[in-house]
């Protein structure tokens, strides 16, 4: 059985785990993003080590590392440079302190990358011909495989998604811009209408059918739905997935997001694109992760 490490590095929160290479997550844990690098590096390996050490035998060697981060990348995919989430770790040399304290060869990739290749190898967008992966946490992101490659035009991705404008009175978002897309269904903008309360609380009491829980989750749904109907004016998808911790939501969210996507979306794409949820719980940057580890891409 082939594994691999990974580490998904959030705005908040930082995923790690080992991973077989049919997606099964067999070991997890998760750690606060430090924001300060090198303590972040230590922190992860402190934390992967002992992992990656239970499952070291010789019918399962893990040689190879895969590590998401949010933010822009540079061309060689050695450090992240723009994330206005993690400015501290912007021209920091990921990859090689990696490298260096896990004392295995590392690959790095843009987490909404890594999470799109999570489904379209593994998940809900399996074989996809125009896929849109959304992740919708700290903040949003997303990413497009067509024809099985990995669309790539700003940051080693497609760009960042989450800052389109769906209102212009909306919140302040940390790019500096008001009413993106991001600043609109991040987790601290559902923090806000569930009035204090954490997405993993609100998503509870919605399933037990708390009517204020899920109203939060509804509006939430509606503007991802007006933001992903503009995106498909760009991106021309036939299916998009919806991860991340507010993705865990399932159908809370998705189906208000689907009215609103329907009722917004261009004539042209009316009926041409599903949107569905995925069925990672917000690991899908971890699966990814690995599964650079096994078969990287361009």
């Amino acid at each position: 059985m082939r594994l691999a490490g990974a580490v998904d590095i959030g705005g908040t929160n930082t995923k790690i785990g080992v991973v077989a290479e049919d997606g099964r997550i067999l070991r997890r844990a998760t750690i606060p993003t430090n924001k300060n690098p090198q303590l972040l590096v230590e922190e992860i390996s402190s934390t992967l080590r002992p992992l990656l050490d239970t499952m070291s035998d010789e019918r399962s060697h893990v040689t190879a590392v895969g590590v998401s981060v949010a933010g822009f990348l540079d061309r060689e995919h050695t450090m992240m440079y723009g994330n206005s989430n993690l400015p501290s770790l912007c021209n920091f040399p990921l990859r090689r302190a990696c490298e260096d304290s896990l004392g295995r060869s590392c690959r790095l990739e843009v987490d909404s990358n890594a999470a799109a290749l999570a489904e379209y190898r593994l998940g809900s967008g399996k074989d996809a011909s125009r896929l849109l992966s959304i992740i919708v946490g700290t903040g949003l992101g997303g990413a497009v495989v067509v024809g099985g490659r990995l669309l790539r035009f700003t940051g080693e991705c497609v760009g960042d998604v989450g800052h389109i404008v769906i209102d212009p009175a909306g919140r302040m978002c940390t790019c500096g811009a008001r009413g993106c897309l991001e600043a609109m269904v991040c987790v601290a903008a559902l923090t806000e209408r569930g009035k204090g309360q954490q997405p993993k609380e609100i998503i509870s009491r919605a399933r037990a059918g708390d009517a204020a829980a899920k109203n939060a989750l509804a509006e939430t749904g509606r503007l991802l739905g007006m933001g992903l109907a503009s995106l498909s004016s760009i991106f021309a998808p036939d299916l998009i997935v919806v991860g991340g911790g507010i993705g865990a939501a399932g159908d809370l969210l998705i189906e208000p997001t689907r009215r609103s996507y329907d009722a917004c979306v261009a004539n042209e794409f009316k009926g041409k694109c599903r949107i569905v949820g995925s069925n990672f719980e917000g690991w899908e940057g971890v699966v990814g992760a690995a599964s650079l580890a096994f078969a990287p891409v361009a």
